[in-house]
């Protein structure tokens, strides 16, 4: 009796989990297993093509990868994690308070953590910010003999600036950053106009706290503060702003963050409401210079403002900038743009004039 209900159990068993797998890949368009994923799902055919060495390892990923309902589990696991502990399953995602998330590290990131509590032993060396203002000063005087007119534009992380939401354990240990001394090393010391939006943004978010300027689940600013950051880069073009809390603000709909998307967190935290700001489009007359901006990702957020208040206008990524840009810079003014957490590729890039 016990071997027919055992051997009973086995079939009942090996029957769910064989249809399982026909019911998981009629909805797994919809489930999308590693869209979410900050990696590479093992496929059937690298399974295929293993040497026989690697075929057990390949093989068992490839089972674990592709298992019925796993992105399912993966949410709820992550889900839990954060709710019950306050934790990231990324170690790119630091968990804050009032469901913030935070960037804290990454493949390509100058220590956001270190940068954020203003630890000194990451501040740039005496020798390494005169060689970055003296190799400013010569792309900009280089950009200026063929008619072109450059703006270095340091976009700030949201760390500092909604620091109350910041997890406790990262005290900040220096109010003066290393961007902070960067900033105002080469401001001091070269003729560019080296824009840093810190104290503005920082004013604005204490005394605005329901008009976020960044999102809380995104590493990036929204609408509102990248029009903020932007209006500093008119300013030292001396273009006309307008007071930064008198701009007329609406929901343009909702977004998931990128933040929240690397953590597995976007199921279990609210999506974000995104902001427009109507009529920005009249409220300037245009001009007819053309703009060029090389940035990273925080220049994108500031784009649609740039394209309303210049005749011609647009954006390139910070990885195609070549040296070739100061003798061929097809344009009248250069914007570069570097997010702190990018100060390693800026100095980098200077060290190249």
């Amino acid at each position: 009796m016990r071997k027919a209900v055992k051997i009973g159990f086995i079939g009942v068993f090996c029957a769910v989990i064989g249809l399982a797998f026909p019911v998981f890949n009629i909805f797994s368009k919809q489930l999308s297993m590693d869209s979410h994923e900050n990696r590479l799902m093992t496929g059937l055919p690298q399974v295929l093509q293993s040497p026989l060495r690697e075929l057990p390892r390949n093989l068992d990923n490839f089972l674990v990868d592709n298992s019925p309902f796993r992105y399912q589990f993966v949410l709820v696991n992550a889900g839990l994690d954060y709710a019950l502990f306050g934790t990231s399953q990324s170690d790119q995602v630091l968990p804050g308070k009032d469901g913030w998330l935070f960037y804290k590290d990454g493949p390509n990131a100058a220590q956001p953590m270190a940068n954020y509590q203003g630890l000194a032993e990451l501040n740039d060396s005496a020798d390494t910010l005169a060689e970055a203002s003296a190799g400013l000063q010569i792309l900009s005087d280089k950009l200026a003999e063929n008619g072109c007119t450059l703006v270095l534009d340091l976009t700030p992380s949201k760390d500092r600036i909604y620091r109350e939401y910041m997890p406790d354990g990262y005290p900040i240990v220096n109010e003066e950053n290393r961007t902070d001394l960067l900033a105002a090393y080469l401001q001091s010391h070269t003729t560019v106009p080296v824009v840093w939006r810190y104290d503005m943004l920082r004013s604005q978010a204490r005394q605005n706290a329901d008009r976020l300027l960044y999102y809380k689940t995104d590493t990036h600013w929204n609408a509102v503060g990248a029009l903020i950051g932007l209006d500093g880069i008119f300013e030292a073009l001396d273009m006309p702003t307008r007071p930064a809390n008198s701009y007329p603000v609406e929901a343009g709909g909702t977004t998931t963050g990128d933040m929240a998307n690397v953590a597995a967190l976007y199921a279990s935290l609210p999506a974000e409401e995104t902001y427009v700001v109507p009529g920005y489009d009249r409220m300037f007359e245009k001009d007819s210079r053309t703009v060029r901006v090389i940035g990273d990702s925080f220049s994108e957020y500031y784009m649609p403002y740039l394209q309303a208040r210049f005749m011609n206008s647009w954006r390139e990524h910070i990885d195609t900038f070549t040296t070739d840009v100061a003798e061929h810079p097809g344009c009248d003014i250069l914007i570069l743009e570097f997010n702190e957490r990018s100060l390693d590729k800026l100095l980098a890039i200077l060290e190249q004039f």
